[in-house]
């Protein structure tokens, strides 16, 4: 076969098919034709995909010439800044765990009225306090204050303590925080946000380890509602007594944003009902512990009378990681608490508390109240 030779001059283009013919094509259509067909394969040839870039791992980004790569954006702002005084983040215990190894305690917040002396530490918060040290053993125990519990519990305890002097807030998001339980709250929540690790109410008594919870970036426990109609998964909410979270939990951060919307009226709406709501919109953000881990028995009915006075109740054996007392609830039998009343006293939680007693409380208390 012979290749197709171009002439020159506007001469038709020969291309010999056999050897006794030749076909004879005008150059300008044939010029015309070739464009043709050549836009024609243009249009059908495949085009390689813009390069796929996930954006929130579900779709491609717009191949506009106008976009913004997201690793370009600027750190989202927030709305409560950092507390000088809070501390970094420590280390957890090991390399698998997510959970810094400490603990935090707010207390001490109320100003004491007109001449009256700061209020001393009692004897169950000590016990509690002892509970932590003894079955949780922190790196460090913060105990975050505005005015320092005096005493002799706090002297024993002071060895243990690193002591943050905090700065109490009066408002967040332009609502008022006007008790002192609202401004702890408050205050826990910053705490877990810039520092993270383990937060404990001071009536909070630490049965046994929490190690095995410390691989979860948050945990919470459920607090039963007293509404026998309601089920048990269907509780009053999550209980802020024990926070388990690592430092920039974006769950306390939903938790803390939820303040817009707070109303002092409402007593336990940020501290429990809010966070129960928060987990169920986000449940992969948080472990979530059924009523019995933490908050168990409850406060309602006969169940704090039957702790102190019964010792059906036995929180060895249900395997609970520790026991709220419902302070403001059983004043009346955490007060009247002295080494020798739980050595002789048989009930559910002395034989629960025993084993906080220190060998030196029945000296000390000897001197702080001048008998046993």
């Amino acid at each position: 076969m012979v290749l197709p030779l171009w002439m020159r001059g506007g001469k038709p283009i020969s291309i010999p098919i056999t050897r006794h013919y030749i076909l004879n094509i005008p150059l300008f259509p044939a010029i015309l034709f070739l464009l043709i067909v050549g836009f024609l394969l243009n249009q059908i040839k495949p085009h390689p995909h813009p390069p796929y870039r996930p954006y929130n791992q579900q779709k491609d980004l717009t191949s506009s010439p106008f976009l913004v790569d997201p690793s370009l954006f600027l750190p989202p702002s927030t709305k409560t800044n950092k507390p000088n005084y809070l501390p970094e983040p420590l280390k957890p215990k090991n390399n698998e765990m997510l959970i810094p190894n400490s603990v935090h305690y707010v207390y001490g917040l109320k100003n004491p009225k007109n001449d009256e002396e700061i209020e001393e530490l009692p004897y169950y918060a000590y016990l509690a306090i002892r509970s932590a040290i003894i079955n949780l053993k922190p790196e460090k125990m913060y105990f975050h204050y505005k005015h320092l519990p005096r005493g002799p519990w706090m002297e024993l305890l002071l060895p243990y303590l690193t002591l943050i002097e905090t700065e109490v807030p009066n408002e967040i998001y332009g609502k008022k925080l006007n008790h002192f339980a609202h401004k702890a709250d408050v205050l826990r929540l910053l705490a877990m946000k810039y520092s993270g690790g383990i937060y404990l109410d001071i009536d909070i008594y630490v049965i046994k380890s929490f190690d095995d919870l410390l691989y979860f970036p948050i945990t919470l426990g459920m607090e039963a509602s007293p509404d026998s109609r309601r089920t048990s998964l269907d509780p009053e909410g999550l209980c802020n007594a024990i926070i388990i979270s690592h430092p920039h939990s974006s769950f306390i951060e939903r938790w803390l944003s939820s303040y817009e919307s707070f109303d002092g009226n409402n007593w336990a709406e940020h501290s429990v009902v809010k966070p129960w709501e928060i987990a169920r919109d986000y449940p992969n953000e948080i472990q979530v512990l059924n009523e019995r881990a933490f908050f168990w028995p409850m406060w309602h009915g006969e169940e704090i009378k039957k702790t102190h006075e019964e010792g059906i109740f036995d929180f060895e054996k249900t395997g609970q990681y520790a026991y709220h007392a419902w302070e403001s609830l059983a004043m009346g039998y955490l007060s009247k608490l002295s080494p020798k009343s739980i050595r002789e006293n048989d009930n559910s939680f002395n034989r629960m508390v025993k084993k906080f007693v220190s060998p030196e409380d029945d000296e000390v208390y000897r001197r702080w109240k001048g008998h046993d």
